[in-house]
């Protein structure tokens, strides 16, 4: 297990209300082809994308020395359950730069080494019940139409028993609800492609941890999101963060939330930033025509109001502006306007257009440098809720 953060409020009391973040990226997959899973390529993806959101938890205040943090519009923050544990498993293995200047070792995500840590992260979230468990995996998953698996980096080292390094998703939460007391957040960057493999088994893969279907749930507030629906792919650049985890990231800093029950600051849940990391995941995919990725079924209790994070200002939006037919972007420009008549103008010469605002109401739209060419289309007073919106206004 590699412990790359835990806060001295941690050391001095475990049992203290905080924030216990496990993250998972499986990259390398060396004996996938031996074991003659060669459809299962290695992924170039998984350890920047786990790069990038241990960074984001990391650079906030509650790890960052004095003067150094970034805001809560760029990092993570939560008063109520302060960042209390990091812990990453990545592959292939190598050292993490902390973004506080440590260097830590980072242990494979072997079926092992997942098993042992989130056994213990389990064990810091029982001390508490006010406390937050965030789970996030980017690597392989595989479906049987219906339930996700996901694979471990070692898949194909157990000659006896090749799925012994994956584990099933949902039994896992399942008997993780009767044992841990804390708000969880799962967060799945991976693939639901139907396996024909998986569905042949004599046995199915287990759960990380063993647990009976009856008794009591002791946490009745998580949720599951995950990257993409039932028999699809999830997709990234090549070498580069996975589409889903930057949306997340893209939601997660900023673009969204709700006023804090104390009246101090805007609570980001599960209910907010799903609809966020949708909306960004469309984004990404402007250009692509086919096989979009959309975000999969959520599942999960409670009422999806627990703050996972707190934004200190009000979220902000992202519209972006565009006129057709596009013959008119030389000499087009976009507006939006305050409620003051005070006006920010884009030209539209190169493309579309990126304003990044408060939510609010604000009046936008689109002119000509020539005003003969097309009347001033204006769009007045409207409210911008959501985190990503696209405009394309026809003119005339």
């Amino acid at each position: 297990m590699s412990i790359v953060f835990e806060s001295d409020a941690i050391k001095a009391d475990p049992s203290v209300a905080a924030t216990h973040v496990l993250l998972i990226g499986c990259g390398e997959y060396p004996s996938l082809a031996a074991a003659g899973y060669g459809s299962l390529p290695p992924l170039t993806s998984p350890p920047v994308s786990v790069t990038a959101v241990a960074d984001w938890f990391l650079t906030g205040a509650d790890a960052m020395p004095t003067g150094q943090e970034k805001e809560p519009s760029e990092a993570f923050c939560n008063e109520d359950a302060p960042l209390g544990s990091v812990v990453m498993l990545a592959s292939p293995v190598g050292t993490y730069a902390a973004p506080f200047g440590t260097s830590v070792e980072i242990a494979r995500p072997s079926i092992t080494n997942i098993k042992a840590a989130y056994v213990a992260w389990l064990d810091r979230l029982n001390l508490n019940p006010e406390s937050r468990g965030v789970f996030y995996f980017c690597g392989h998953g595989i479906s049987d139409g219906e339930t996700q698996y996901l694979v471990a980096d070692d898949f194909g080292e157990d000659g006896a028993d090749i799925w012994n390094s994956v584990f099933q998703l949902t039994m896992t939460v399942q008997a993780t609800l009767r044992k841990a007391k804390a708000s969880l957040f799962y967060f799945i960057d991976a693939c639901m492609e139907l396996s024909e493999e998986i569905i042949n088994q004599l046995e199915d893969p287990k759960a990380l941890i063993g647990g009976s279907r009856r008794g009591a749930l002791t946490t009745t507030d998580w949720a599951i999101i995950r990257a993409t629906t039932a028999n699809r792919l999830a997709y990234a650049p090549d070498g580069g963060v996975a589409h889903f985890t930057q949306a997340l990231l893209s939601a997660l800093r900023g673009h969204c939330g709700v006023e804090h029950p104390s009246g101090n600051g805007y609570s980001v849940d599960v209910t907010r930033l799903r609809a966020a990391i949708s909306e960004f995941l469309e984004f990404a995919q402007a250009d692509q025509k086919a096989d979009r990725q959309k975000i999969g079924k959520t599942e999960g209790d409670g009422n999806w109001t627990v703050p996972m994070h707190v934004l200190s200002k009000r979220p902000s939006v992202m519209l972006e502006l565009d006129v057709t037919p596009p013959g008119f972007r030389p000499v087009a420009q976009a507006f939006m306007e305050d409620a003051g008549l005070v006006r920010d103008t884009k030209p539209l010469a190169t493309g579309p257009v990126r304003f990044v605002k408060e939510h609010g109401e604000w009046t936008y739209g689109t002119n000509s440098t020539e005003p003969a060419s097309f009347p001033e289309q204006v769009f007045n007073r409207k409210l911008l809720t959501n985190a990503a919106v696209r405009r394309l206004i026809k003119v005339n």
